[in-house]
């Protein structure tokens, strides 16, 4: 019997060959934009459950409270937390304090290695988290100060080979920094996975800080920049260990008798920490998890939309096959295996879209990869977990249901012709489905009417963030790295200062100045900034920048004067000089601009003499407000940004210049420089990413959706053909015909845009609700998808009416 379906199925396809191709061709689309955006949305959802342990292990999150106002909100605290939490709390099966370095350099041989991002971590870490080690034993040798792991990439670069056998470079010694304090190499890991949100190049033992720090890098109450990471015991529910953090709080900290401010404690779930997570002084990869289940729902409604697309294009052509019932009828059919033919029909489909799906994936990933810049596979996206079971089993459960689900209605419709009727020709009368055909269509052309609604908005605030005003010009920047293993020693200021004049001796380059943090770079706070004489403090973003830092970014000043050569200072005791931004200036109280040039401050123990004012900038991404800056005229050493104003003429000699420029002020160290406009849009990586994604796919279902509109018109087009027939014979032209068919498919589109618009505006606003800065809602919010939906409707319904419309009004009545 399955035979008899199978070449009953086959024979059927080759019949109506621009159908099935019709047919299969959405199928295959749906299938693979599914697939394409799940491969994505999998590996997002993916991220750091590759630790055994990962639903144990938590972040202990710190936000600070000056009175009911919340100053700070992050995973940096203090360092005696982890190990008091561990002593205090059974709860507790053990816990991880972790410091970062930024920015150093590894001397293997004299030869330098840039080390853009370490970790400083304990024995505990590698009893926690699960990073593959290739070689030496952490656990044992982290113990001791001074020691370092290499990633694997990392031992490449240093060690200047390639091997599979790193146990042979266990022990040797590698120097760090300007200082050139010696390392001694406890091993080598893998590099982390692709889905780890804790990315790093090496880790150092963070016993060797102690001697640098002190005691408050081991245990201090009020020394912060330190994160802890707790392991809970197995059946310990994180929300009853977190109510007991309130009681931690009042027991240490004593309201704000220890720090000055409030403390409150939480945790946060090491698997949530990619996906969820929007805190302050991030030491993890993070990313948008609500934007990543707008894609899921995204792929749902694609494939949705296939099926739907199948059981329209299958109806409307049911009356090509209603003599096909009757006559299996006649012979013997019964119902049921009717029903099951045109199952069959559905399954075997869905199949071969399936085996087209997945070759044109496989065609089309490099691309796809390149669009994302993920490096994905449909292989490991197929073997991955998902709720303890293989993707492919999940894939192959949907699919099947589906199809079958799809298929139902088409069955039922087709195998319920009456022979005797349809032997006769009278199978064009019935409205059976009728109904749930139009509906079908309103759904998905509401749908649709959200994407392009969508699509647009997400392109207007991606636009709006690259184009707003920012209080800075940052076109033709270059931003410098300052030196890592050059000392500076005593002389840093005048040396710099020094560098930066040579490097505007060029023609080609207007203006230089330095920074001590990268624009987009989180800024570190100084707490309890006070008025001269008054007791209440702020806390206030620190920024330090040298004299020419506001000519490169032509920042306006308000009132008083920038810095000049004589405020920066070899003793940094001697610096007495401070530049306030105007969303400072009003937080302290000043009533101008004007009013706090000359007046004191109190911070650092001292007094700061106020004198000027800057116009407010941004310095990180408009998914922020502006911060309150208290600008310092402090140089940082190495640890410096210089940024240069170039010309865009002779562009490549100019870098030229600043390089060898460079080479003569920092002889033997590493340069490297970025354009300062590219580095400040990297904050906007993952809304571009996302925004490339969904606007890809809104189109793919957009087009799914009006493969659904094209049936619909065909199937109404046969079903009116007598009536066609008998207008025209009537004197209706084809103009009249057109318009009689398409009223009820625009009356359609309208309802599918009344429907769609309120949907997506609740949603859009959600989202919009995010950025600090936000592009307006406007009239085209609403009017555009509307009129794009109403073209291409219009272009699908005449291509498909206009035929039946010109037909021999004869022909449609030898029907009868």
């Amino acid at each position: 019997m399955l035979k008899s379906y199978l070449k009953t199925t086959f024979r059927s396809f080759r019949k109506h060959r621009l159908f099935s191709l019709i047919n299969l061709f959405g199928l295959s689309i749906g299938i693979a934009s599914a697939l394409f955006i799940l491969q994505y949305a999998v590996f997002q959802l993916s991220f750091d459950k590759f630790h055994t342990k990962s639903d144990r292990i938590f972040r202990v999150m710190n936000e600070r409270f000056e009175g009911d106002r919340m100053i700070q909100r992050g995973q940096i605290t203090y360092s005696a937390v982890g190990p008091q939490l561990a002593e205090d709390y059974p709860e507790v099966l053990r816990y991880t304090t972790v410091n970062t370095f930024m920015g150093n350099v590894f001397l293997y041989n004299n030869v330098p290695t840039e080390v853009p991002y370490m970790l400083l971590t304990e024995p505990s870490f590698f009893e926690m988290f699960d990073f593959e080690v290739l070689a030496g034993n952490p656990e044992e040798q982290f113990k001791n100060p001074r020691q370092v792991l290499l990633t694997e990439s990392m031992a490449e670069k240093v060690f200047q080979t390639e091997t599979n056998d790193w146990s042979r470079f266990v022990g040797e010694t590698i120097q760090m920094g300007s200082a050139r304090i010696d390392l001694a190499v406890a091993g080598v890991l893998a590099d982390p996975p692709e889905n780890s949100s804790l990315q790093f190049v090496a880790m150092l033992s963070r016993v060797t800080v102690f001697d640098w720090w002190g005691e408050s890098a081991k245990f201090s109450w009020n020394s912060s920049d330190y994160f802890h990471y707790v392991e809970l015991a197995e059946g310990v529910r994180e929300a009853d260990f977190e109510a007991k953090l309130d009681d931690f709080s009042v027991k240490y900290f004593r309201g704000t008798e220890v720090t000055g401010t409030f403390e409150k404690f939480h945790l946060q779930p090491l698997e949530d920490v990619y996906l969820y997570s929007d805190y302050e002084y991030e030491n993890h990869q993070t990313s948008e998890g609500n934007m990543v289940w707008v894609l899921v729902l995204i792929a749902l409604f694609i494939l949705v939309m296939a099926w739907v697309n199948y059981i329209n294009l299958t109806t409307s052509r049911s009356l090509q096959r209603a003599r096909e019932v009757g006559v299996r009828k006649v012979v013997g059919a019964t119902k049921q295996q009717l029903v099951f033919q045109f199952l069959t029909e559905s399954l075997l489909m869905n199949f071969l879209a399936l085996v087209i799906a997945i070759t044109l994936i496989q065609a089309l990933q490099i691309p796809f990869n390149h669009f994302i810049e993920e490096e994905l596979s449909l292989w490991t996206f197929l073997v991955g977990q998902l709720s303890g079971l293989p993707v492919y089993v999940w894939l192959a459960v949907v699919l099947f249901v589906g199809a079958i689900a799809s298929g139902i209605y088409p069955a039922f419709v087709l195998s319920s012709f009456q022979a005797s009727k349809t032997l006769k020709g009278e199978f064009g009368n019935s409205s059976k489905g009728k109904l749930l055909r139009k509906g079908l269509v309103v759904f998905q052309f509401a749908l649709s009417t959200a994407l392009i609604a969508g699509t647009y908005l997400v392109y207007q605030q991606t636009n709006f963030m690259r184009n707003q005003n920012l209080g800075l010009n940052m076109d033709q920047v270059v931003a410098v790295q300052g030196p890592s293993i050059t000392d500076l020693d005593t002389t840093f200021v005048t040396h710099i200062q020094a560098f930066l004049t040579s490097l505007t001796t060029n023609a080609n380059i207007s203006s230089a100045g330095s920074s001590t943090s990268n624009l987009g770079s989180r800024l570190p706070r100084t707490f309890n900034v006070k008025r001269l004489g008054e007791t209440d403090g702020h806390m206030l973003n620190r920024l330090g920048m040298n004299y020419g830092f506001f000519d490169v970014y032509e920042v306006e000043m308000k009132a008083g004067r920038t810095f000049r050569p004589d405020d920066h200072k070899t003793d940094p005791r001697l610096i007495n000089t401070t530049i306030l931004n105007e969303k400072a200036a009003e937080i302290l109280g000043y009533e101008s601009p004007m009013d706090a040039v000359g007046k004191k401050l109190v911070f650092f123990g001292q007094e700061w003499n106020i004198v000027g004012v800057a116009s407010d900038f941004h310095h990180r991404s408009l998914k922020e407000s502006i911060e309150p800056l208290l600008i310092l005229p402090f140089y940082n050493g190495g640890n410096d940004t210089y940024h240069v104003k170039v010309s865009a003429q002779n562009l490549s000699e100019t870098l030229a210049f600043i390089r060898t420029t460079y080479d003569e002020f920092f002889p033997g160290d590493l340069f490297k420089y970025r354009f300062v406009d590219e580095l400040f849009n990297e904050q906007y990586k993952s809304d571009q990413q996302f925004g490339n994604v969904f606007n890809l796919f809104s189109a793919l279902a957009i087009g799914i959706a009006c493969l659904g509109l094209f049936g619909l018109a065909g199937y109404t087009a046969i079903q009116k053909t007598k009536e066609i027939g008998i207008r025209k014979v009537l004197g209706a032209s084809v103009g009249d015909i057109l318009n009689m068919l398409s009223r009820e498919f625009i009356g359609l589109i309208l309802l599918a845009n009344f429907l769609g618009l309120p949907l997506i505006y609740m949603g859009a606003q959600q989202w919009l609700d995010s950025y600090a800065y936000q592009t307006k809602i406007g009239w085209l919010f609403f009017v555009l998808p509307v009129v794009v939906v109403l073209l291409v409707s219009a272009l699908i319904i005449v291509s498909q009416t206009l035929k039946s419309a010109k037909a021999n009004p004869v022909n449609a009545l030898h029907q009868e």
